[in-house]
């Protein structure tokens, strides 16, 4: 059977370009339909394109000549065309008897191509595969199915397509979706006043495009779809608007109405990458600061989103929020800006929270209400599911009847962290090695931004916490857990630089089941 060229994977694979002139269909497909194309739509006439076009062609090169099939008879003059061939044309030039033991009596007709001779059989009655397909090569053609190329082919083109728009400045791509500038409505500095007039007076937002601009006296001739696109154009390359809704969704909100924390991050969660040799970390300290789950180690994110419980700690607990781990990522998919405003069920109250993800800094504002409401205490835990729509997510945590509990808690002695042991009402799970709470935020505080000043190590933090926290046990033995949640109040520190330090310095002494005890004898800070 002889195949169209565009039917096959060789001609749509990865080394799939487009052309000045499929460039060309694309522009004329904008003037023609005169509305914003998705990648997916543009991809689809790209292939309809060049279906259409390779058919033209075929016809062309059939146009007067007769198509060779081995069982017909020919004579000198005849115009042939070749399918198998990549339908290469020729005239018969000479025609003699032929013979063979397999096919019997048959005719040779030699056929000019080129300029350059070439043998053929003739009257051939056996089966061939050409005698069967050949006459039906153009009603192949002609009924291609271009929705089944897409499914099979469409995202090598839909690739070939981005990344050659992307540098031509006449079309303009917002999300998936793309138009040209030539095309696009008015939109000028009233409309964008206007716009902001609105978003205030909606509390800043957020409000789709749709609901702004009949407040706008845009074009009313153009199709919704381009005065949609426009204004988005425009809003996005304007710092006053922030476009916050979910993935594939577009809502935007006035930046300068946004919570300050979602404008700039809370300095209790500012991280300084801490350089340290990860080769010291074991298997099980590996595992450990994957189920720790923190947002700054690099730990690969699920394939999918999951329900996620995780561990509340001093700086989420102090700033409200949710760290964005690894974990949690994949329930806030990136939009088009860099802040995504959420909502937050409560499972059991069925009360609405506003959270805001800011994805740089790794984060969800607004939750701070929500915890001092439930008395989540640091080293709770929390968890959240997807909701019922793409932006809402289901909140809560284990409830339970209050019980009073031993727990730590950190004080401020001599401008040092001190650690006792009091008994203090939970109604919440926790995390018993995790659970390092304080009566004295502010002194806390106080000893944060003097460990800031100073630039203190890790080490030299771990020196100062550990005594007090191994005086604490019956062992003088301290969890790298509680470690990892103590160590927080001073220094936004993640697992895999605290567990490198306590494998590095000889004064962190395991003592099995991730426990360290501390050997003042050998310590020796910076060493």
């Amino acid at each position: 059977m002889i195949q169209p060229r565009t039917q096959t994977e060789a001609y749509w694979g990865a080394d799939f370009a487009l052309t000045d002139t499929d460039i060309e269909q694309i522009y004329n497909h904008f003037l023609e339909v005169e509305r914003p194309q998705t990648a997916d739509e543009i991809t689809h006439m790209i292939m309809a394109y060049r279906v259409a076009e390779e058919a033209s062609q075929v016809k062309k090169k059939l146009s007067g000549r007769t198509i060779y099939q081995p069982k017909n008879s020919y004579d000198v003059g005849d115009k042939l065309v070749f399918p198998a061939l990549q339908f290469a044309h020729g005239d018969v030039t000479a025609v003699r008897d032929g013979y063979n033991p397999h096919d019997g009596q048959f005719k040779v007709i030699t056929v000019t191509m080129d300029k350059a001779p070439r043998d053929f059989a003739a009257a051939l009655q056996p089966d061939h595969a050409l005698n069967a397909d050949n006459g039906n090569a153009v009603e192949n053609m002609l009924q291609v199915d271009v929705d089944e190329l897409v499914a099979k082919y469409g995202d090598w083109v839909k690739t070939a397509v981005a990344q050659e728009l992307v540098d031509r400045a006449e079309f303009v791509k917002l999300g998936d979706v793309w138009f040209v500038k030539q095309l696009m409505a008015e939109v000028n500095t009233g409309h964008l006043h206007l716009a902001e007039a609105v978003l205030e007076m909606n509390e800043g937002g957020p409000l789709p495009t749709e609901e702004i601009v009949p407040h706008l006296d845009m074009d009313s001739s153009l199709d919704p779809s381009v005065q949609h696109f426009s204004l988005n154009y425009h809003l996005l390359e304007d710092p006053r608007f922030d476009e916050v809704a979910p993935k594939d969704e577009v809502a935007w909100f006035l930046n300068r109405l946004e919570p300050d924390e979602v404008r700039k991050t809370p300095e209790r969660l500012h991280y300084q990458p801490i350089p340290h040799d990860r080769a010291l970390l074991s298997p099980q300290l590996l595992l450990l600061e994957r189920e720790l789950d923190d947002e700054w180690s690099a730990l690969e994110a699920p394939a999918s989103p999951q329900p996620v419980v995780f561990t509340l700690m001093f700086p989420h607990r102090h700033a409200g929020v949710i760290p964005l781990s690894s974990r949690i990522r994949p329930l806030f998919p990136p939009s088009n800006s860099p802040r995504q405003r959420v909502v937050f069920i409560d499972d059991q109250t069925e009360e609405e929270v506003i959270g805001w993800a800011v994805q740089e800094a790794r984060y969800i504002y607004g939750l701070g209400d929500w915890y001092e409401k439930n008395g989540i205490p640091i080293g709770g835990f929390v968890h959240i599911h997807p909701g019922p729509e793409p932006g809402v997510l289901s909140l809560g945590f284990d409830r339970r009847r209050p019980q009073r509990e031993w727990i730590r808690l950190a004080t401020a002695v001599d401008n040092r962290i001190q650690f006792e042991l009091q008994r203090r009402s939970v109604g919440c799970g926790f995390d018993d090695l995790m659970i390092v709470g304080t009566d004295v935020v502010a002194a806390i505080d106080a000893l944060w931004r003097r460990a800031e000043s100073q630039q203190r190590t890790v080490s030299s933090l771990l020196a100062e916490i550990f005594p007090k926290l191994s005086e604490l046990t019956p062992q003088s033995a301290v969890h790298a857990k509680t470690l990892y949640s103590a160590i927080n109040m001073l220094r936004r520190v993640p697992p895999g630089p605290l567990f490198a330090e306590l494998v590095r310095h000889q004064a962190f002494v395991p003592v099995g089941d991730h426990y360290w005890q501390f050997d003042r004898n050998r310590w020796q800070d910076g060493a």
